[in-house]
């Protein structure tokens, strides 16, 4: 019986060990929240190992400073986002890590540190943009919606893939965004000459969609085309009994 909970008790040492440093790999914080609740960062997890040979994963994770056992993952990361090196830890191309260098991802936060777009370069040279919704703990790929409207427009054009820029906030929940793309007139062929495509979209963070665009617009233009919208979707107010009109 001794010998027997003395095997128990080393195997659950040993897989309690194993536990710890399958967690037990680096971290790097990548972006805060404007109120500096909230922060992102990725960490090195084992996932597997064949042989002698180590595989890692390195989830993004976001996690509540005061609370940190809030916490949720937002997505898998991997190259070139991650660079592996020789010594087992692992590099980031982001927003200030190295000045000289390009970065792969970039963060824009609302205001109220509820929820952000990321901009990620998911292969070389092909970015893909993400909506994290803090309270609902879902992160939700938007990149074909926001890019739907200049697609239309040059689906008979040469185009690359479009850069995106947030440009404001027009209501808590609304962001305006801008979609630049550079374009040839003529598909299969050299261009000479290349021009702008721009689209500008209206991305309703309640719905977790695009709402409305506008097509090579100024942005005092795409606004005025915004502000329409929000204006439609206030409800008109239900007359009370005082002031519904009496037949005279």
């Amino acid at each position: 019986m001794k010998t027997s909970l003395k095997c128990f008790s080393a195997f659950l040492l040993l897989f309690t060990l194993w536990a710890s440093l399958a967690r037990a790999g680096q971290q790097v914080y990548l972006s805060t929240s404007p109120n500096e609740r909230y922060r992102v960062y990725i960490e090195q997890v084992i996932d597997r190992r064949v042989g002698d040979r180590i595989f890692f994963r390195y989830p993004m994770m976001l996690v509540n400073v005061r609370r940190p056992d809030h916490h949720f993952q937002i997505m898998d990361a991997g190259t070139p986002l991650i660079q592996e090196t020789d010594r087992g830890t692992f590099k980031v191309k982001w927003d200030g890590s190295d000045p000289t260098q390009p970065t792969s991802i970039h963060f824009d936060w609302a205001e109220d540190s509820l929820k952000f777009f990321i901009r990620l370069e998911a292969i070389e040279g092909i970015w893909k943009t993400y909506f994290v919704d803090i309270n609902s703990g879902k992160t939700t790929e938007i990149t074909a919606d926001l890019e739907k409207a200049l697609v239309d427009e040059v689906k008979d054009e040469d185009c690359q893939q479009p850069q995106v820029e947030l440009i404001q906030w027009t209501k808590p929940y609304l962001a305006f965004i801008k979609l630049t793309s550079v374009c040839g007139a003529q598909k299969d062929m050299i261009n000479d000459k290349l021009f702008y495509e721009k689209a500008s979209v209206l991305f309703d963070t309640e719905k977790g969609q695009v709402v409305s665009h506008c097509v090579n617009c100024k942005d005092p233009k795409s606004l005025k085309v915004f502000d329409k919208y929000y204006i439609g979707t206030i409800p008109t107010p239900t007359p009370t009994p005082e002031e519904t009109p009496v037949a005279q």
